[in-house]
């Protein structure tokens, strides 16, 4: 079964728009980034709603193409990179990414600003990539155009 084009390209977007979001608000060093509390819970919410949103196009994806639902972000995130082939240090930055969304969703109190920052600055770029992964993917099982791009995604 093919996937809704128009989902993957709505998701695909939502999760480069935050992706993009959080680098703004993470490009000053860590002292710059803790002197505005709002840098830090607009980090906290952009992480959480990008790795959520990686989690709706996994899966889209795996009830499509493989008619699984994996329970989670976690166990979606790495079924999908199993059945892709996807190398272990990607499905292991993925997984690190999808547990700590877990524990900001879950202890959001608890997580202080230095693993928010850490984790934007260098983990997010992860999403960036499972999206250009999954499009290439789709794109070569046909079920999306070449031409078709989502809003967000560099022309």
């Amino acid at each position: 079964m093919k996937v809704d084009p128009e989902r993957v390209a709505r998701l695909s977007a939502e999760i480069l728009e935050r992706v993009e979001r959080l680098a703004a608000y993470t490009a000053p060093d860590l002292p710059a980034f803790l002197e505005d509390e709002r840098n830090v819970l607009s980090a906290k919410m952009l992480l959480v709603e990008a790795v959520e949103g990686a989690a709706a196009l996994c899966n889209h994806v795996m009830a499509r193409k493989f008619r699984r639902a994996p329970g989670g972000f976690v166990l979606c995130l790495d079924e999908l990179a199993a059945r892709l082939g996807w190398e272990d240090p990607f499905r292991q930055r993925l997984r690190r990414i999808a547990r700590f969304q877990n524990e900001m969703s879950h202890e959001y109190r608890e997580v202080t600003p230095e693993p928010v920052y850490r984790m934007a600055r260098e983990e997010a770029g992860v999403l960036r990539e499972l999206v250009a992964r999954v499009r290439d993917w789709l794109r070569a099982e046909g079920d999306l155009s070449r031409g078709i791009r989502s809003e967000g995604e560099a022309r």
